[in-house]
């Protein structure tokens, strides 16, 4: 092996972190200064290294008057994913008493979209003058006897409506607007998401 491949490695292996683990060292050194990389499909992982954070940033503030609070960060980049899941985040996002910003670096997609607006109560979700934000309806694949099937169109249309008054009451959104656009891809710039009251701010 060549000497400059030996020095190479030998570089490498001082780092504190292998290169395959590189985004695991990012996020947990951004956890040091409040700041949550969600740079993913929505999916199982969220309750431990999302919600579960603000849930304990939360019960380390509670003696600190509000004002007084350290601002908790989500990076925000994702491509959608789990609704079910998703809206629990949005949850917690919204009965947070320490103040979150939302920052769209890239795109908010699907459930994507729908974590950005759930930070609307705290007023600083910004996003970069290229991001992006879509908002389309749900898909799901169903299999089972017809009463089964039936039992999940009654509830998914129960969620779907949960989603609708979600997104009205955390945007500009006006209901008729939503309806015209309940079946298409509704994509935005930045700036579009700014006259919707999606975000707050265009960085």
């Amino acid at each position: 092996m060549c000497d400059k491949c030996e020095n190479k490695e030998d570089k490498y292996e001082k780092l504190p972190f292998s290169i395959l683990d590189f985004g695991e060292y990012v996020f947990f050194k951004a956890l040091e200064d409040r700041q949550i990389i969600l740079n993913d499909e929505v999916g199982d992982y969220l309750l431990e290294r999302v919600a579960f954070q603000i849930i304990k940033w939360n019960k380390e503030d509670k003696n600190i008057p509000l004002a007084d609070r350290k601002e908790i960060e989500i990076i925000l980049n994702s491509p959608g994913g789990d609704v079910y899941l998703g809206m629990a985040l949005c949850s917690v996002i919204e009965k947070s008493d320490t103040p979150i910003a939302i920052t769209v670096i890239g795109n908010a997609a699907s459930m994507g979209a729908l974590i950005l607006v759930s930070g609307a109560k705290h007023g600083k979700r910004r996003a970069y003058e290229f991001s992006n934000v879509l908002f389309h309806d749900g898909s799901t694949v169903l299999f089972g006897s017809s009463n089964k099937v039936k039992d999940h169109v009654k509830f998914q249309e129960e969620k779907d409506e949960q989603v609708k008054n979600f997104i009205l009451r955390n945007s500009k959104i006006t209901e008729d607007k939503y309806k015209d656009m309940a079946d298409r891809e509704w994509w935005m710039t930045a700036k579009t998401a700014l006259e919707f009251g999606v975000i707050d701010e265009i960085i």
